[in-house]
């Protein structure tokens, strides 16, 4: 199981994503790439970073979702922004299973938001525990010739230590092979494959008694780069 580099992000919060006319300047959170002191949103925008209260590695390429502000915008071509938050991605590539459980299993989490960008399936999500780099988390899948579905698998059992600090995390599952067993599925019947195509997720919760219970969500439909 592979362990994942995690970072707390205490001040990651949407910020309005209002648009001030009076000074042209906006909130938002976002996935993309950061490197080189410029972040690039998943639909193409480029924007510097300029400050960074925080002083979050701005140099380091790599797959990022970020909280930030701009600065007053007077040429949509250049932006330049204040990072108010960061949370490195974490990618999962997914195992292909036969079938998923229905049970509940290993430990809890939970999933605050979840869309497609980028060719990723992009999750925000939360759970439980004082010492993040002993959290690991995997995905798998399946599809049949309707749907894809994918579980989202937490592993908190190295966290020895006692507590209930609430942690969050980014996550980005890859779904070109996803995708291709859907596809694979739907030409074994004799039919080709219809897109938009359903994504359903799956992972383990806790109900508000404490007990386990697992979700299943349809988190939109995704449309592969290729078939646009």
């Amino acid at each position: 199981m592979k362990k994942l580099i995690f970072v707390l992000l205490p001040a990651l919060v949407l910020l309005g994503g209002c648009n001030k006319r009076d000074s042209y300047t906006y909130s938002g959170i976002e996935a993309g790439t950061l490197g080189g002191g410029v972040f690039t949103t998943d639909n193409g925008t480029e924007m510097t970073v300029v400050g960074n209260e925080e002083k979050y590695d701005v140099t380091t390429t790599r797959r990022v979702l970020v909280s930030y502000e701009t600065h007053p915008i007077t040429d949509p071509a250049h932006i330049d922004i204040d990072l108010k938050g960061l949370l490195d991605a974490g990618i999962l590539r997914p195992v292909h299973v036969r079938s998923l459980p229905t049970d509940p299993s290993g430990s809890p989490l939970q999933v605050n938001d979840a869309w497609f960008s980028d060719e990723y399936l992009n999750i925000l999500a939360t759970f439980e525990g004082e010492e993040p780099d002993k959290h690991t988390f995997t995905a798998s899948y399946t599809a049949d010739e309707k749907s894809i579905f994918i579980r989202l698998d937490h592993d908190g059992s190295q966290d020895a230590t006692a507590g209930n600090t609430p942690l969050s995390i980014f996550l980005c599952i890859p779904m070109d092979e996803p995708v291709l067993s859907y596809e694979q599925y739907a030409q074994s019947l004799g039919k080709k494959p219809a897109y938009p195509a359903p994504v359903i997720l799956q992972w383990s919760a806790r109900t508000l008694e404490g007990g386990p219970l697992t979700l299943f969500e349809r988190k939109g439909s995704y449309l592969p780069a290729q078939v646009n």
